[in-house]
C-alpha cells in the first residue's frame, strides 16, 4: 500500500490529545479554582472566628461590667454618667471600682483594659496616665457607631503585636453605656484561626486533590482507549485505502459531512492493461499460484501508475485501469507503460500484458446507491482505452496516434468495436 493513501485518508490520524489537554489547560484551570475556593473558604472561616472571638469578648465585658458594677455600685453609676476614675478622686467607693477593675484584668488574664464613654474619653485605664484622654481611632469610632466590636492589631515598642478589641457594653435596655478596649496577645488568636482553619481548608484541599487524581487516572484510561480505537480505525482506513483509489479517497474527503459527492466531466488520460492468456495460466496452474503471480504483476503496474502520478481507478480480474490527469497526461502514461513493460520483459512473470492509452472524454463520479457506490470514470473514452489494449499485443504499448512520441511505429488506421469511424493508433515494442 502506498504511503500516499495513508496519509490522503484523514485530515489528521493522531488521536484525539484528551489527557494532554487535561493536564495543559484542566489542572492549572482547577488549580486555580482550588487555590480561590481554599482562599476564600480560610477567609470565611477566618471571619467567622472573628465573629466569634469578638462575642466571646462582648461576653466577657459583659461580666466584667457586672462585676464590677456589683463590686462598686456607687463608682460605677458616677463612671457611666461620664466622671473618670480621676474625678472620682481618692473615695473608697473610687478605690473599690479600681481594684474591682484590676482583678477583673488579673482574673481575665488582660495585658491592658480601657474603658471608654460614648465622647471616646478614656475613663478607666490600666496605665492612669492615660485616663481623662481622648481617642481618635476609626476602630473606636466605628464600634460607637455600629454598636459591634471591632479589632485592629497594633504594633509595639519591642516589635512584637496585639490585638485591640473595642467592644460595647450594653445596659439592661440594650442600650451602649461604654465601650470597653481589651487587649489580646496576637498569638493567641492567630492560635485559634490556625486550629480553626487546618482542618476546614485540609479536609476540601484533600478531597479536591483525591478528586484530580482520580480524574486524572480516568482521563488516563480514556486516552488509552481512544489511543486503541484510533489506531484500529487507522489500520482498518488503510486496509480499506487499499481497495479504492487515491481520487476517490479525495472526493470523499471533499464532500465533506454532507456526503454528496460531485461528478464532473473532464478530459483525462486512460491507461488500460490486460494479461495476455491469463485464463489459460489460471486453468493450468494452482490457485495460490495464480493469486500470486497476479498480485506481483499488478505490484509492478501499480508502483509505475503512482511513481509517475497517476492514480488506479480500479482493478478488473486481470486487468488494470488507471488515469493520468493533467495536460502532460500523455507523456506521464507512456513512460508509465513503458516502464512497466520493460520490468515484466527483464522478470520472471509467465506471462506478459499488453497496455492500451487513450485521451478523452470521461465522467468522473460516484456510481450507485447511497449504500454501495463505485467512484470511477466511466464513457466512450473508456472503451477504446480498452479497444486499445485489446489490440495490444503481449509486451506492446498501442496509444492514440496524436499522443504518440517518435519511437512508436507508424500510425495504422483500425476499426474497433463501437465506433463508426476508424481510429489511428500506433504501435511501441520495447523488447
Amino acid at each position: 500500500m502506498s504511503n500516499k493513501n495513508k496519509i490522503d485518508l484523514v485530515p489528521s490520524e493522531q488521536p484525539f490529545p484528551l489527557s494532554r489537554l487535561f493536564r495543559r489547560r484542566f489542572i492549572p484551570a482547577f488549580i486555580g479554582f482550588a487555590g480561590v475556593f481554599l482562599l476564600l473558604l480560610g477567609f470565611t472561616a477566618q471571619q467567622v472566628i472573628e465573629d466569634i472571638y469578638l462575642e466571646q469578648a462582648q461576653r466577657r465585658a459583659q461580666t466584667i461590667a457586672r462585676a464590677v458594677a456589683e463590686t462598686a455600685p456607687e463608682a460605677w453609676s458616677h463612671l457611666m454618667g461620664g466622671q473618670t476614675l480621676r474625678e472620682l478622686g481618692n473615695s473608697p467607693d473610687a478605690e473599690r471600682l479600681s481594684k474591682a477593675f484590676t482583678d477583673e484584668v488579673r482574673e481575665m488574664n488582660l495585658p491592658e483594659l480601657k474603658v471608654y464613654d460614648l465622647e471616646r474619653r478614656v475613663l478607666f485605664a490600666t496605665r492612669t496616665d492615660e485616663i481623662g484622654s481622648t481617642e481618635n481611632g476609626d476602630a473606636l469610632k466605628k464600634t460607637i457607631a455600629s454598636s459591634h466590636s471591632s479589632v485592629v492589631t497594633k504594633g509595639l515598642p519591642d516589635g512584637t503585636s496585639q490585638y485591640e478589641l473595642y467592644v460595647p457594653v450594653f445596659d439592661t435596655q440594650n442600650n451602649v453605656r461604654t465601650v470597653f478596649e481589651l487587649y489580646e496577645p496576637v498569638t493567641y488568636l492567630d492560635a485559634i484561626l490556625l486550629r480553626a482553619a487546618i482542618p476546614t481548608m485540609a479536609v476540601p484541599a484533600a478531597l479536591l486533590l483525591m478528586l484530580i487524581v482520580a480524574l486524572n487516572i480516568l482521563v488516563g484510561r480514556a486516552q488509552q482507549d481512544i489511543d486503541a480505537r484510533t489506531s484500529a480505525l487507522k489500520a482498518l482506513q488503510d486496509r480499506l485505502a487499499s481497495f479504492v483509489s487515491a481520487t476517490a479517497i479525495d472526493a470523499a474527503r471533499a464532500a465533506g459531512d454532507g456526503g454528496g459527492i460531485r461528478s464532473q466531466k473532464m478530459e483525462t488520460t486512460l491507461f488500460y492493461s490486460d494479461i495476455r492468456d491469463f485464463t489459460g495460466y489460471s486453468e493450468q496452474n494452482p490457485a495460490e499460484t495464480v493469486v500470486d503471480f497476479l498480485n506481483r504483476i499488478m505490484a509492478v503496474q501499480v508502483d509505475a501508475v503512482r511513481a509517475h502520478k497517476g492514480d488506479v481507478d480500479k482493478m478488473i480480474g486481470d486487468a488494470v485501469l488507471a488515469r493520468f490527469d493533467g495536460d502532460d497526461g500523455p507523456n506521464r502514461a507512456i513512460t508509465a507503460a513503458r516502464d512497466i513493460q520493460i520490468k515484466i520483459a527483464k522478470s520472471d512473470f509467465p506471462r506478459e500484458i499488453g497496455i492500451g492509452i487513450h485521451k478523452g472524454d470521461v465522467i468522473s463520479g460516484a456510481i450507485g446507491p447511497d449504500e454501495r457506490r463505485d467512484f470511477t470514470v466511466i464513457g466512450d473514452a473508456v472503451n477504446i482505452s480498452a479497444r486499445l489494449c485489446a489490440l495490444a499485443g503481449a509486451g506492446e504499448i498501442v496509444v492514440d496516434a496524436d499522443i504518440a512520441d517518435d519511437a512508436f511505429d507508424p500510425a495504422e488506421q483500425v476499426q474497433v468495436k463501437g465506433r463508426l469511424q476508424k481510429i489511428s493508433i500506433r504501435r511501441l515494442k520495447l523488447i
